[in-house]
């Protein structure tokens, strides 16, 4: 354990002390940095096109800020990202009285990559299913060209990528410039869902992380390094942040949840908006709405400069709907039996992660996980960290794993789009000690049983969507 790594690190700090102090002082220095959220979304949309809030496509500026400690002495083992796929066509066909056209489906096809530029993309991002080059992905529910990563997105994620490139690479030192031809795992790890739009969004992030320009080539063959992209199928997969398939009592338990919530006034009134504003002109009553499914066809239609979906779908009207959706989403995450049976398993994957490196048994020096907006709520609701807003295409987690040479012990910091973050109940986003890290987030991993707790106590309870929708997106 700790022993044992200290003992490994006196052999060679001789050889390493140099280096060390380098990372140090420049961990230092960037922690004084700090740059004001509205100037780094402002800089973040320089030839980006509009920002919206909500689902904005600027990517953040911020690299690093918070509190450093007084000692320069925090050296980085690990970081792990959690990211939001980019842009992306709508899911739904069907919202109220309103429905997509032939005309609207072909301009949605035109804001697609060809397959020819999904192929280039994945020559040295390898995703051994091919589900990035499927028309229409295997866990998709919806046909192409709906549900798909635009052009747009890509770009999103490949900025993303080239800000992470900038701060690990360029600033830290943390990883390498050039990815080596032979053991690539041992810098990055990556694992996404499997639908096309999440693995060529993680493809992009790498594309900007790591250029071909900046791949190690075998002396041997001339190949250059590659990253495999690994992904689960969606029955197994937790990574959506907890699947009603995997798990059905998770419908259970957002059902009943849903049912026992007190709406505040301000969501109620939300809801009869777009009620009003999706029912043709002339119906006796409000249609019924899917709340979730106006919002984001909305953001789809604003984020490409297309007319709403009805004169009364105003950016206020959307913007609360979209509010209510991440104000439900909160509210199933700040549950612990849900949280654990639904975000557990990835916050389980992420702390034995950060033991394996603590301990001295290794692991890669960047994790990437390449998720949804259902995959980082729950984890921002988990780390003590939600600002009750749904999370812009492109976001990001970014959890750093430091040691601490001077106090003999490990930290853990958090980031959020580019801001420090006050992790669990911290009252600075100062890094926090790893063990208390570990004990506050244990009651909301993964449990030994989480087989036998996911079992459905209903016989209704079929795995699909429960009183309050539960939608990929």
């Amino acid at each position: 354990g700790e022993a044992t790594y200290r003992r490994r690190r006196h052999t060679d700090t001789r050889n390493r002390g140099t280096m060390r102090r380098e990372a140090s002082f420049v961990l230092l220095v960037l922690a004084a940095w700090a740059v004001t959220d509205g100037k780094g979304a402002k800089e973040g949309s320089k030839g980006a096109g509009k920002c919206d809030v909500g689902y904005s496509h600027c990517s953040p500026r911020r690299l690093l800020g918070g509190d450093a400690p007084a000692e320069s002495s925090l050296v980085l083992r690990q970081v792990v990202v959690v990211h939001r796929h980019g842009d992306r066509t709508p899911l739904s066909l069907k919202v109220g009285d309103w429905e997509q056209s032939p005309e609207l489906e072909e301009f949605w096809a035109s804001r697609l990559p060809s397959q020819d530029t999904l192929a280039r993309w994945g020559e040295l991002n390898v995703d051994p299913t091919g589900t990035n080059l499927k028309p229409r992905g295997e866990s998709s529910s919806t046909s192409w060209p709906y549900g798909h990563l635009t052009m747009l997105g890509a770009d999103q994620l490949r900025t993303l990528g080239s800000r992470l490139r900038e701060r690990y690479v360029g600033l830290l030192s943390f990883l390498p410039p050039s990815l080596p031809a032979k053991d690539s795992a041992s810098i990055l790890q990556v694992r996404s869902t499997r639908y096309p739009r999440t693995i060529n969004s993680v493809v992009n992030l790498l594309l900007g992380l790591y250029p071909a320009d900046s791949r190690g080539a075998d002396p041997e063959t001339g190949a250059r390094a590659t990253v495999h992209i690994h992904s689960e199928a969606k029955a197994d997969d937790y990574l959506d942040g907890g699947s009603e398939d995997s798990c059905p009592r998770l419908k259970e338990l957002r059902e009943s949840l849903d049912k026992s919530l007190s709406v505040p006034r301000r969501f109620l009134d939300a809801q009869a908006n777009v009620r009003r504003a999706m029912t043709r002109e002339g119906s006796p009553s409000p249609v019924n709405v899917s709340y979730i499914r106006a919002s984001e066809v909305s953001i789809c239609h604003a984020s490409h400069g297309l007319p709403p979906l009805s004169a009364g779908m105003s950016p206020s009207v959307v913007g609360g709907v979209t509010d209510f959706n991440a104000w439900i989403y909160g509210q199933r995450g700040a549950d612990p039996e849900i949280s654990r049976l639904g975000i557990g398993p990835l916050l389980s994957d992420i702390s034995g992660g950060f033991d394996a490196v603590s301990g001295g048994r290794g692991g890669a020096k960047m994790r990437v996980f390449s998720g949804h907006d259902s995959t980082l709520m729950p984890l921002l609701v988990a780390l003590g960290a939600y600002d009750d807003k749904w999370p812009p295409y492109a976001s990001y987690v970014a959890l750093e794993l430091l040691y601490d040479e001077r106090g003999d012990r490990h930290l853990v910091r958090g980031i959020y789009n580019g801001q420090p973050v006050k992790l669990l109940g911290s009252s600075t986003p100062s890094p926090m000690p790893l063990t208390l890290f570990k004990e506050k987030l244990l009651p909301r991993m993964k449990p030994a049983d989480w087989a036998a707790l996911c079992i459905a106590q209903r016989e209704d309870a079929d795995g699909k969507c429960g009183g309050g929708e539960v939608v990929v997106n």
